[in-house]
């Protein structure tokens, strides 16, 4: 993915996050609690599959965190620095995704649907103590991918699909809304415009602007 198309998914996910909170949060929650779907098996065993594998569970950051490790220690010696680079644009991305999602947490304080659906209280939904805005996973993952299909556009699509999986079942679980999810993507894809002006990785395979 080029940075033209970074932001044409910037800019798509922040209009649809725009949308979803006045128009479709609360009527596709209420849909997903009525249909009996709610936190479905295939969405269920999915995720925890891919959180087993990408360490989620033991640090929210771990993977960022060590890759930018490796990839400091590797951009030192010249002969190895587009290596370094890459794996550093990868870290540095998950790991800023996750701290700027924190502290987005902290500022909204969001309720999260399934305590909205529980309680039947739709009076209060920001500034309530919650922690569902933005979402987390959504934010761990596309900040994760993201960086990875601009590195290898090619593969975009299978890059892509462990994110979006992800921000389904988030959804499907009523722990997120859909525009906690369309936010943590749009946060994630800004954050990679950044660090790839920045670092100014080499993409595999394709000419990036």
């Amino acid at each position: 993915m080029s940075k033209k198309g970074l932001w044409f998914f910037t800019a798509a996910t922040a209009l649809l996050t725009l949308a979803a909170i006045p128009y479709l949060d609360r009527p596709l929650a209420e849909f997903i609690r009525a249909s009996g779907w709610e936190n479905a098996g295939l969405f269920s065993a999915g995720m925890a599959l891919l959180d087993t594998l990408t360490g989620i569970h033991i640090h929210i950051m771990l993977p960022g965190l060590v890759l930018t490790v490796i990839g400091g220690a590797l951009w030192i010696p010249i002969r190895m620095r587009r290596h370094g680079a890459a794996l550093l644009f990868v870290g540095a991305t998950q790991v800023l995704s996750m701290l700027i999602c924190g502290m987005g947490k902290d500022l909204f304080n969001r309720v999260r649907p399934h305590e909205l659906l529980d309680s039947g209280n739709w009076d209060r939904i920001w500034f309530a103590s919650g922690g569902s805005f933005p979402s987390g996973h959504a934010a761990f993952y596309f900040g994760l991918f993201l960086p990875l299909v601009y590195l290898f556009p090619r593969w975009r699509w299978l890059l892509l699909t462990a994110p979006f999986f992800i921000a389904a079942a988030r959804v499907n679980a009523n722990m997120h809304f859909l525009s906690d999810v369309t936010a943590s993507m749009t946060l994630a894809a800004l954050i990679t415009l950044a660090t790839a002006t920045v670092l100014r990785p080499e993409p595999r395979g394709a000419s990036h602007e």
